[in-house]
């Protein structure tokens, strides 16, 4: 759970995924609102609103892949001509 989705295959936090916050590794176990629900496999809870996860500097998705860096033109290689 967790992991890759959609057509740029970003990272998506579900119920279920692994996420690194505060340098540790937590499972999401549960998403109401803008709060998530974090879990420890040693008891340990938390929970947080959504956007004071993505802030913290060490935030990722356990085995999310980085986007690919893109060229800086080539987001101009995308736009319809237009004539």
């Amino acid at each position: 759970m967790g992991g890759m989705h959609g057509k740029g295959q970003r990272p998506v936090v579900e119920v279920g995924a692994h996420v690194i916050y505060r340098g540790q590794t937590w499972q999401v176990a549960a998403l109401q609102g803008q709060q998530v629900y974090l879990l420890q496999e040693d008891g340990t809870d938390t929970r947080l609103l959504l956007g004071r996860l993505f802030a913290d500097p060490g935030f990722e998705v356990v085995g999310a892949r980085s986007p690919d860096a893109m060229p800086q033109w080539g987001l101009f290689e995308t736009v319809p001509l237009v004539i």
